[in-house]
């Protein structure tokens, strides 16, 4: 039986060592598409993979290296490990190197997101073998090297890897205070084409249809179809919460948004009515089934064109599903919940985004639950302040380790 005190104290016998580690992997660029980066971290899992006794398995592309790692266990529950070695940025040839700052915060280009988060992962197998209790049946641990942009072979290998599990855990940077992230928005991605019969705009409007109108009528018609927006924006800026002393967990977010991003037409000449215009939107919603309403709404709304000449085509539809609370994963939540409160006294707090990681993914095939990895500052990701909180490397991988014995005791 694997104790909570016993995983600290191996824990803390390695803080440093992980520390040695976060510096060695945040000093090798390696942000998505350098390949040479990529290779140096996969040839360091390499041998750390081999010392614990796991079998890997590499899975190059012209941009980078995924890693996919397999531990045996003597049980039977089969978990999923998900982490990216990619980053946004890079050290700039050593200009913006890691640095130890004061009370246990760390700084470089990916060290929070997501290096701590990869060699956490790490860590936790050496504490298995550490204490000689492998209680689950198979862990994978899939190290992404292309999450910060996404691909399809990044795509193709969660859905695979998914499917040959019970449960996956997202170990994406963790919010703070034990946040984590219980549910995600997917998304559906739309181009709609609008045809209309251009004209001189002083001498024939009446036999012309002007595209740019119709695609005003669009925009109308998907506000309508969104979430209510608050009526003042400044309300929910980063400063107003904390002015109010609001701690944001996503709370938020509205339930369904439409974002029109992208808004066009080949003609320039005000005193030309317009034959051609586009319009390019993104829907997110925390269910598919709100995605599949909003995708019929849609193409209702474009089969309607409001003015008289012109047709509207779509293009487009469902990109990546949500990541949504089921049963299933509300029981893996409880248990972490219990855990941390049981080890440390402290609550935690479930985050819900309408940013997606490759937990929309693998959300499709088996309970997943998201933010388990190290803290880092959300707001300071993808920036040259980039920090990792080095004082949550004992406390959550302790508990990442304790929900791995108990989810495979329960299955047991």
């Amino acid at each position: 039986m694997i104790v909570g005190s016993r995983v600290k104290e191996v824990l803390q016998e390695r803080r440093e060592a992980f520390i040695r580690d976060l510096e060695i992997w945040t000093n090798i660029d390696s942000d998505t598409g350098n390949l040479a980066g990529s290779r140096q971290i996969a040839a360091l899992l390499a041998q750390r993979v081999a010392k614990l006794g796991g079998r890997m398995e590499e899975r190059a592309n012209e941009r980078g290296v995924h890693v996919i790692a397999r531990f045996p266990g003597k049980g039977t529950l089969k978990a999923l490990l998900v982490v990216h070695t990619d980053t946004v940025l890079n050290t700039e040839e050593g200009r913006y190197p890691f640095q130890l700052g004061e009370d246990g915060i760390a700084y470089g280009p990916g060290a929070g997101d997501c290096k701590a988060s990869a060699l956490q992962m790490l860590y936790a197998v050496e504490v298995f073998q550490a204490l000689e209790e492998k209680p689950y049946g198979e862990l994978i641990v899939y190290f992404d090297a292309e999450e910060e942009t996404g691909s399809p072979d990044e795509f193709a290998f969660a859905q695979e890897l998914a499917q040959q599990v019970d449960v996956a855990i997202i170990a994406d940077t963790g919010r703070p205070n034990w946040g984590i992230v219980t549910k995600r928005k997917g998304n559906a991605r739309y181009t709609f084409r609008v045809k209309g019969i251009g004209g001189h705009a002083g001498n024939s409007p009446q036999a012309a249809g002007n595209a740019v109108m119709e695609l005003g009528h669009l925009l109308q018609g998907l506000y309508e179809l969104a979430s209510p927006l608050p009526q003042d924006p400044e309300n929910y800026s980063t400063a107003a919460l904390k002015k109010r002393k609001v701690a944001d967990h996503g709370q938020f977010i509205p339930p369904n948004s439409i974002n029109a991003a992208v808004v066009g037409t080949p003609n320039e000449k005000v005193n030309v009515i317009p034959d051609e215009a586009w319009l390019k939107v993104e829907v997110r919603c925390y269910e598919q089934s709100e995605l599949e309403r909003l995708d019929q709404a849609i193409r209702d709304l474009a089969a309607k064109p409001q003015v008289a000449g012109t047709t509207v085509t779509v293009e487009g539809g469902f990109v990546k599903p949500p990541m949504e609370k089921t049963a299933a994963v509300e029981e893996m939540v409880q248990l972490y919940k219990a855990i941390v409160k049981r080890e440390f006294d402290a609550d935690v707090v479930e985050w819900i985004a309408g940013g997606m990681t490759i937990g929309n993914v693998t959300a499709s095939f088996t309970p997943t639950i998201d933010a388990l990895g190290i803290d880092c500052d959300p707001l300071l990701e993808h920036t040259r302040k980039e920090e990792v909180d080095l004082k949550a490397f004992v406390p959550r991988t302790t508990a990442l380790v304790l929900l791995l014995a108990e989810l495979s005791a329960k299955h047991s």
